[in-house]
């Protein structure tokens, strides 16, 4: 097992449990805006860096960047497929969505530049676009069985996009790699046990607070 793929397990089900918490004390929004934190690249970025040098992480940080593109549609999609669909259709939809977005922004060759213009104006009109839902007042609610559910459903959910993206191309893999494990779990046990409203909520903070991964990754790919 490579030192990323343990790094994945590890984070994915600590920020499931750290949102899951946050969600139950404060509200939908609070899990959403903690998600738009580099709480899972800056690790990531840092361990690149260690093994392989400043250059291969600052490539990193630019494909962090790209990658946004596609969390951004993705959270568009599944917030219009959730507000009109159950939480099964609604991340199929979600999933294809995102996929072939990640597909398609690997095939361009983006300049610093271009990402950077690209993902402002993405993250502009996803906001402008974004479905009117009803503001939740109440707290996430799920019975204590549920969490280790959570849990588990995260790691075997990163086994079989790791398994994946080792037999795919290099495309495909780059596109699976998009892939928003977390918020996926999240939505899928609030959607079915709460109805949209939560998960609609947690979607628009996770784009609100996207901006400071962002600039960091910016910052980063201009700076290493």
């Amino acid at each position: 097992m490579t030192l990323l793929l343990g790094l994945k397990l590890f984070l994915a089900p600590l920020f499931v449990w750290i949102i899951s918490v946050l969600q139950g004390k404060y509200n939908a929004r609070m899990g959403g805006l903690f998600l738009g934190l580099p709480l899972t690249t800056g690790p990531f970025l840092l361990i690149v860096g260690i093994q392989e040098g400043r250059s291969f992480a600052k490539t990193a940080a630019h494909g962090v960047l790209v990658g946004q593109l596609s969390l951004i549609v993705f959270c568009l999609a599944y917030a219009f497929a959730a507000s009109k669909l159950k939480w099964g259709k609604s991340i199929a939809i979600a999933t294809v969505t995102v996929w072939l977005s990640g597909y398609i922004f690997n095939l361009i060759n983006f300049s610093n530049l271009g990402v950077i213009l690209t993902l402002f104006f993405t993250w502009a009109i996803s906001l402008a676009l974004f479905p009117k839902y009803e503001k939740p007042t109440d707290k996430v609610s799920a019975p204590k069985w549920e969490l280790p559910v959570r849990l588990i459903t995260a790691v075997l959910l990163i086994l079989a996009l790791t398994g994946a993206a080792n037999i795919l191309g290099s495309r495909v893999s780059g596109a699976l790699s998009t892939y928003p494990t977390i918020i996926t779990v999240l939505g899928a046990f609030s959607h079915r046990r709460n109805g949209p409203k939560h998960l609609v909520a947690t979607l628009h903070a996770l784009i609100q607070a996207l901006p400071i991964t962002s600039v960091i990754m910016i910052g980063l790919t201009f700076l290493l």
